[in-house]
């Protein structure tokens, strides 16, 4: 097999969690709110256990397939042809997915923190220390990030007790009150941009230790994950509003700034930052090791550490390229990135979860029985 660490069905978990959680801990806010918005938080606790259920769907996906990955998977339930397409289709959105999250990166940093600082700095910073971790492989990764989940929800707990004071539940107000389409588009969104962008897990899944546990695992820890940022943007939405929810890009890290407890527990937005910035790391290292294992398995490579220099350059230009500016990303990207995440975390694994189904059932029910004779 390409990867040769194995890990278990724990470090599994984390990793899950950094994938759900992600760079939408400081973005879902707001992006849901512009969907829903004064009933985000309703479409945001109904995506929680509807997640779950696409999380099972993956996993099932992976367990009738057992130690391959998504590229074999689409082999040989497609065929060699139509799987090869298939892979190349999925290949390209976690390149993508890599190179957007590098960008969002660079953008928070060069507009939040570092405004003096070229973008391409913190873009070439943040590629180096990506490609680090795919060369260290999947086993370190996993252990780091086990290690820094706490952080990230630590944060958020915080974050919620320290701004109850300034709650006001009249933001909630009126309830259901925006229509049915936009609450449809809420829950979607629910859906898709925390579970629907963990399909990188199915090029993971082959190196997992094998567990009775292993699907409740990962539903628990995709359901954690979207608790958590559903619980984001409640807070966010019973504090700043549904307005300045929707109109604040970076509506988690706008709280952080107003938390004030006695005049010295304050200033708490660069912990904010460096949460985000660990989920985030964990999810460009999880897409840019999809990316590579996936090409290693396409072109049937015996190892993949010599597609690591060339992939992380890759990300680097596109990152550059992917959107001339932070105002380019809100108004023509976003949207569509619901459609795209539509398509690749819930139709298309959907349509191959059944043919595969099909397939083993057929397989299943065409296998002789043995016979007894009496």
């Amino acid at each position: 097999m390409l990867e040769k660490g194995r890990i278990g069905t724990r470090q599994l978990s984390t990793l899950t969690f950094m994938l759900v959680v992600g760079d939408m801990m400081l973005i879902y806010p707001s992006v849901i709110t512009s969907y829903a918005k004064q009933d985000a938080w309703i479409c945001a606790l109904i995506g929680v256990p509807l997640g779950m259920a696409l999380m099972a769907m993956i996993i099932k996906l992976a367990s009738i397939y057992p130690e391959k990955n998504l590229v074999q998977i689409a082999r040989n339930t497609l065929g060699f042809w139509p799987g090869t397409l298939f892979s190349c289709f999925y290949l390209f959105f976690f390149l993508i997915g890599t190179a957007t999250h590098t960008r969002e990166v660079g953008d928070f940093i060069t507009s939040q923190i570092f405004q003096y600082t070229p973008i391409r700095v913190i873009i070439l910073m943040f590629v180096i220390a990506i490609g680090w971790g795919v060369y260290h492989g999947l086993e370190t990764v996993a252990r780091t990030s086990e290690l820094l989940m706490p952080i990230a929800i630590l944060f958020i707990v915080i974050l919620a007790f320290c701004l109850l004071p300034q709650v006001d539940t009249s933001n909630l107000k009126p309830v259901t009150d925006t229509g049915v389409v936009p609450i449809a588009q809420g829950i979607l969104v629910s859906i898709i941009y925390p579970i629907g962008e963990t399909i990188p897990i199915l090029m993971i899944l082959p190196y997992v230790a094998r567990s009775r546990h292993l699907m409740r695992d990962m539903i628990i820890s995709a359901g954690l994950g979207n608790l958590i940022l559903a619980i984001l943007v409640t807070i966010s939405m019973l504090v700043l509003g549904p307005f300045l929810t929707q109109h604040n890009i970076y509506a988690s890290f706008i709280l952080s700034q107003k938390i004030s407890i006695g005049g010295f527990f304050e200033r708490i937005e660069v912990i904010m930052a460096c949460s985000w910035l660990i989920s985030t790391y964990f999810k460009a290292i999880i897409y840019l090791y999809a990316f590579i294992v996936g090409c290693a398995e396409l072109f049937k490579l015996k190892q993949f550490k010599m597609l690591i220099l060339p992939s992380a350059l890759l990300v680097y230009g596109m990152a550059n390229l992917v959107a001339p500016s932070l105002t380019f990303i809100i108004i023509t990207i976003v949207p569509y990135w619901v459609d795209w995440d539509t398509t690749l975390g819930i139709i298309l694994p959907g349509m191959l979860f059944l043919i595969a189904l099909v397939k083993s059932r057929r397989k299943s029910n065409s296998t002789p029985q043995p016979t007894t004779e009496g």
